[in-house]
């Protein structure tokens, strides 16, 4: 073949190879197959990160459980040992038993772990009986779950009756009259004034202070952390201030004598069967013939006092189920006696739920000889009722007349307060209504009773050789922490 024509050939294949689709399949199928793998490997990367961030929520999630179950430990632990926490900073775990000990090095409670699950906790609190910063105890804990660690800060303040232990805006002027910067009227759920309820003293609540009509409060006023004074009526003196705080009462039990069953005072206001049966038998001060009536029956436990009937009492402590006060009969505690009435559960009683275990109504009274102010003697009748953790209880104040000293102290009880009537003293309860042209007050001086104070942390011995008292802690505020812990360890909390 001759050069021109080799030529003609070789352009004319070039021209179909142009116009031609053969041979781009394999390059197509290459460049689609990569795309492909691209994009499928992206959603398996974006997928293995979502796993993984699932993954360390579900931990972190495990995480913060744990630490709140630590906290939740160190609070239950803090308030079934207080008795020990008087004599002793610190509760640890020594072979898994739960001991006291001191301080660490850097002024915290040794760490005490646990589990929950497959998360662990480690918790650290700040010694009883010292401040830690605005609080009076503070609880840290730790959450572990896998690689994930979260902390949370419980802080506390200790219960006591002896102020209002919130915080909040002071008045300018000083407060006046007595007895209204130290609460004397406490109902641990809610406080409901109306009509011409006039209280002299501080009041304090872990919820609502509900007040209406003409309503006067010449003290403090605690209501809980983010609860409030619903005011359709009421007013407060000048002077005083308003706080937030909460306030766990002390349970009757924690001081009650453990032997009240059997070792009590019953015996000198029963009438005797015999010759000194009971022992001390007919003891106790009655306006009428023992012979004709009893005030007291040794069997249901019930005092009961009517018409003109009057009882002096001058035992220890008496162990009653119910109290009953009808028309002009009074009830009183002997100068130089220290009278205490515990009051057992209503279950324990046999009574029905909704029993009323303490009755006043008409002219009736109590009242106390050796209480005189001026001679600054302030010994008042205590009167402490167990209550019912299912069952409702009352307590039901009402007098047309006199004045009234006493200390009501009722934690699982609901109080009712009417009448005319003054009280002089203590009214504490679960929720407290008062009402009517009832007033509460308390003389300069009053003192409670070293079973409703906190413990100093003293020396100072019990009958049986143990701490008197025990601390018990309210809480206060939760939050997390942020960061690592260092020192203290409630750094960045």
């Amino acid at each position: 073949m001759n050069a021109p024509m080799l030529h003609v050939r070789l352009r004319r294949q070039i021209r179909l190879l142009a116009r031609s689709e053969r041979g781009m399949a394999l390059p197509v199928a290459l460049f689609a197959m990569t795309a492909s793998v691209a994009l499928g490997s992206a959603a398996v990367v974006a997928t293995v990160d979502v796993q993984s961030g699932a993954k360390r929520d579900t931990a972190s999630k495990r995480a913060i459980a744990a630490a709140e179950s630590g906290a939740n430990v160190a609070t239950i632990r803090t308030a079934r040992h207080g008795a020990q926490l008087v004599s002793s900073p610190c509760l640890s775990e020594s072979g898994g038993v739960l001991v006291t000990t001191g301080v660490e090095a850097d002024g915290w409670c040794p760490e005490v772990t646990g589990s929950v699950g497959d998360a662990t906790y480690a918790y650290r609190t700040s010694p009883a009986g010292e401040q830690c910063g605005e609080f009076d105890l503070c609880v840290v804990s730790t959450g572990t779950a896998g690689e994930v660690s979260r902390r949370v800060e419980m802080t506390f303040n200790e219960s006591g009756l002896s102020g209002t232990g919130g915080e909040g805006s002071e008045e300018e002027e000083e407060g006046e009259g007595s007895g209204g910067t130290s609460e004397g009227l406490i109902g641990e759920e809610e406080i409901e004034l109306s009509g011409n309820a006039d209280v002299r003293v501080g009041v304090g609540t872990n919820g609502n202070l509900v007040t209406s009509g003409n309503a006067s409060i010449c003290g403090d006023i605690r209501v809980g952390i983010g609860k409030e004074w619903i005011d359709s009526g009421g007013s407060q003196c000048n002077g005083y201030e308003q706080t937030e705080g909460n306030l766990k009462l002390p349970p009757v039990s924690s001081f009650m004598p453990s032997d009240i069953a059997t070792n009590n005072s019953n015996g000198r206001i029963t009438m005797c069967d015999g010759p000194e049966e009971p022992v001390d038998c007919q003891k106790d001060g009655y306006s009428r013939k023992w012979t004709d009536t009893s005030p007291f029956d040794p069997t249901t436990r019930e005092v009961n006092l009517n018409g003109n009937e009057t009882l002096t009492v001058g035992g220890g402590d008496y162990w009653l189920c119910s109290l009953k006060l009808n028309g002009n009969s009074e009830l009183i505690m002997a100068e130089g006696s220290t009278v205490r009435f515990f009051f057992d559960s209503p279950e324990n009683c046999g009574q029905s739920p909704g029993a009323t275990q303490i009755s006043m109504n008409g002219n009736n009274k109590i009242s106390a000889t050796g209480y005189q102010p001026s001679l600054e003697s302030f010994d008042v009748p205590g009167f402490y009722l167990l209550g019912s953790t299912s069952w409702e209880t009352t307590a039901y104040l009402s007098g047309n007349q006199g004045t009234n000293e006493l200390i009501l102290y009722a934690p699982r009880t609901n109080i009712g307060v009417s009448g005319n009537a003054t009280f002089k003293g203590l009214i504490a309860g679960k929720r407290v209504t008062m009402s009517g042209n009832s007033t509460l007050e308390s003389d300069a001086g009053f003192e409670l009773p070293p079973e409703l104070e906190p413990p100093s942390g003293s020396e100072e011995e019990g009958s049986e050789g143990e701490p008197s008292g025990q601390r018990l802690y309210t809480a206060q505020t939760f939050v997390e922490c942020t960061g690592v812990a260092t020192t203290p360890p409630n750094a960045s909390c």
